[in-house]
């Protein structure tokens, strides 16, 4: 998927990385307060979404009769637009990043990319082990995020790509450490930065915790326009004009 998709930064066009996820068509009305509180927040990968009507499909994933598809940008985003500027991404683990006062603290737990089939996330999801509740009301939780490595020398392009970023929807860069220096207490490769970045299975996943069911986490499920994303503020009307 990173080397799939085309995004450009300056021009704002081609592909990004799309997660989808199924809920129940009724169901929907109820989860955009959540969703968008997760975006509020700051704990999305950027401020962009997708909704996908019965009969659409990303990728493989196809969305059947009586639900509908949240679609949320995913982090392997970053990757690909740092490939595309010339900077090679490690990812090596996806974890639970504890929040105190909205701030950072540690991950408790995580699991290496190496060492799975499955996307972490999604497993920390059905396990119903985040409090994105607790994150959003009052700034202590448990939420998705990913730790990356990137060149030292890189560093302060990354930074400037992270901005250009933000400014375009697509942020997701949380933290971004000093060569060679631990960050939240992960020990990082000599001549490497440790870079923490945003799930961008976020704003889906404070659904389960609420006893609303995804029937479908399609992490990586493929490629969209990013001229077809819309901001998360006009998910309450697009919903109201789906029903």
């Amino acid at each position: 998927m990173t080397y799939k998709m085309n995004f450009d930064l300056p021009s704002q066009t081609g592909t990004v990385v799309l997660n989808v996820s199924l809920i129940e068509k009724d169901q929907l009305e109820k989860a955009v307060p959540s969703i968008s509180r997760v975006f509020a927040a700051g704990y999305a990968m950027g401020k962009l979404m997708a909704l996908l009507c019965p009969g659409q499909q990303v990728g493989e994933m196809a969305v059947p009769e009586g639900r509908v598809g949240i679609g949320t940008v995913c982090s392997i985003t970053l990757n690909g637009v740092l490939v595309a500027h010339g900077i090679p991404t490690n990812s090596r683990f996806g974890g639970l990043l504890e929040l105190r006062d909205r701030k950072p603290t540690r991950f408790v737990e995580f699991i290496n990319y190496d060492g799975t089939t499955l996307d972490p996330l999604e497993v920390f999801i059905r396990s119903v082990m985040t409090d994105y509740v607790g994150a959003t009301m009052t700034g202590n939780g448990l939420i998705g995020a990913s730790f990356r490595e990137v060149p030292a020398d890189s560093r302060d392009r990354v930074i400037a790509l992270a901005h250009q970023m933000d400014e375009v929807g697509l942020g997701g860069v949380f933290l971004i450490g000093w060569p060679g220096r631990p960050l939240l207490e992960i020990p990082v490769s000599e001549g490497r930065v440790g870079v923490v970045v945003i799930g961008g299975l976020n704003p889906v996943a404070i659904l389960e915790e609420q006893g609303i069911r995804v029937h479908r986490t399609g992490a990586l499920a493929g490629l969209i326009d990013y001229a077809l994303l819309f901001p998360y503020e006009e998910l309450g009307a697009r919903v109201r004009e789906l029903a």
